[in-house]
């Protein structure tokens, strides 16, 4: 990966690309109550979008998707590939298809998604500008290019196949950057991979089963949405819904909880990971990627802890080395590797 330049006293510097005028001017006016951000320039579509990053050099891009002439995706891969920096997609939740194409642009290399704003609701509305401030300040230093020889910073020794006596699960946890990881390790499994996965990704609401959709169709396994009571079924990938708990029960089924958990996310990470523990031991791997905070650092400690065998995703490759970098600090990881070696390790061990 390089690192986009951290600025520590300049304002960050964004480029607003919409197609809607009114909506240009509202996230301009949003943005800008920051001090801290500069709103440089907008774009009305991605080849406006491409031809203003180069003469106004922005730090960061707010990208819709559907828009006329070039759409969100092709000009995100267009960055991606000539002048990357890192962009943010900014998507409506109304329309399945925008969903799905939201997650699909994550693939193309966006760095996040957030629901775009409205003014029906001002709760709402609030709570999603101070997310989008938020995240552009801390999203303008990530690094987004990642190099395909990438080097491996750590490796311990695994446990043997005979001491995990099998897996019979895999957990992954997984927040900022993770869209993109989670579609390459998921679409990397090949066809014959029995072992259930269960998934906690922190996305914006809404944006889940567009991301399930868009996994679905470009893995060889079965990508579904979690259900409370379901039986995780071998060869299967469930990812936790939107906005409640997912855990693991005794009997390998899904149970979703709609309860007060200490931290900022719901689902959380923590709750899968530590019912896994609980529920298959050291039967269980767990794997924690890319993202912001320490959700999940908790509950692969307990994986490891239990005797099950525990992956992070190396700063390299990160996104965002947060996640991954408390489990590690924690010391409930076993192997630290590039984003590259996770589908291949977990094969491995399972």
């Amino acid at each position: 990966m390089e690192a986009h330049a951290e600025r520590q006293t300049e304002r960050v510097k964004v480029l607003v690309a919409d197609d809607s005028p009114t909506v240009c001017l509202m996230l301009t006016r949003m943005l800008e109550e920051d001090p801290a951000i500069e709103v440089v320039g907008t774009a009305s579509n991605g080849r406006d979008a491409i031809d203003k990053i180069t003469r106004l050099k922005p730090d960061l891009v707010t990208m819709d998707v559907n828009m006329p002439v070039m759409d969100g995706i092709e000009a995100i891969e267009h960055i991606m590939a000539y002048c990357p920096l890192p962009v943010i997609v900014i998507s409506s939740v109304v329309d399945p298809e925008l969903t799905t194409n939201a997650a699909r642009a994550l693939g193309a290399g966006a760095v996040d998604v957030i629901s775009k704003p409205t003014p029906d609701s001002l709760e709402d509305f609030d709570a999603i500008a101070d997310e989008l401030r938020e995240k552009i300040r801390v999203l303008s230093r990530v690094r987004v290019i990642t190099h395909p020889r990438a080097r491996l910073l750590r490796k311990v020794e695994r446990q043997t196949e005979e001491e995990n006596d099998g897996v019979k699960l895999v957990a992954i946890a997984s927040s900022t950057g993770g869209p993109q990881a989670l579609h390459r390790i998921i679409c990397s499994l090949p066809e014959d991979f029995s072992t259930p996965i269960m998934v906690v990704q922190h996305i914006a609401r809404g944006f889940t089963e567009g991301l399930a959709d868009w996994l679905n169709n470009s893995s060889k396994l079965e990508v579904v949405i979690g259900r409370d009571g379901m039986k995780v079924e071998r060869g299967q990938v469930v990812i936790a819904p939107d906005s409640i708990h997912m855990a693991l029960t005794p009997q390998m089924r899904v149970r979703l909880l709609d309860v007060y958990v200490p931290g900022p996310h719901k689902p959380s990470a923590d709750v899968l990971l530590e019912s896994v523990a609980e529920v298959c031991g050291k039967q269980s791997l767990g794997v924690i990627l890319t993202g912001m905070g320490h959700d999940g650092s908790i509950g692969i400690k307990k994986i490891h802890e239990a005797g099950g065998h525990t992956i992070a995703q190396d700063e390299e490759t990160s996104v965002i080395y947060g996640m991954a970098n408390e489990a590690v600090k924690l010391g409930g990881v076993n192997e630290i590797v590039p984003l590259t070696e996770i589908s291949k390790l977990i094969v491995e061990t399972i």
